[in-house]
């Protein structure tokens, strides 16, 4: 199964409905929001129940309550562990909420994180540590969003490219 994976929406909803016709495209079966939606209008369209939505809060998701009433309660503060396709995996908005999980070395197979808005790929150990990049090109300039296989643990940062550059 693949996961799409995406962070620091910002209030930007074409960049978050350009990443969802992506995702799409590559039939992930989980989408992951790493936080800093802002604003609850930007999730429209993610409520497809053939994809399954999961979140956590950023530190400028203000409006939880809306956030939680937009994707039926798929947000929830991080780190947030789940069992996704036989893969442990953690993710938080900032890698500093991710720092006493990650002192348990060997459990997790996926590490994500966004909040610094700069995509990353690393190896910890076992584990796969991703950053996505921002989804709304606000300080880097470039809109970016993730791709996880859970069979193969391959990954890729993919651009987001809005209808008009497509």
């Amino acid at each position: 199964m693949k996961v799409g994976i995406l962070s620091d929406s910002h209030d930007d909803r074409a960049a978050a409905e350009a990443a969802l016709h992506l995702f799409r495209e590559e039939r992930v079966g989980v989408i992951l929001h790493l936080g800093d939606v802002c604003s609850p209008f930007v999730l429209e369209g993610y409520g497809d129940p053939s994809i399954r939505f999961l979140g956590v809060f950023g530190n400028n998701d203000a409006d939880r309550d809306g956030l939680q009433e937009a994707t039926g309660g798929a947000f929830r503060p991080g780190p947030r562990i789940e069992t996704l396709d036989g893969r442990t995996v953690c993710f938080a908005h900032s890698y500093d909420l991710l720092r006493g999980e990650l002192a348990e070395r060997g459990r997790f197979d996926l590490v994500l994180f966004g909040h610094t808005h700069r995509p990353l790929t690393m190896r910890m150990g076992k584990a796969l540590v991703l950053n996505p990049g921002e989804s709304c090109g606000l300080l880097g300039g470039r809109r970016t969003c993730a791709i996880v296989d859970l069979e193969t643990m391959a990954s890729r940062i993919a651009e987001i490219l809005l209808p008009e550059t497509r």
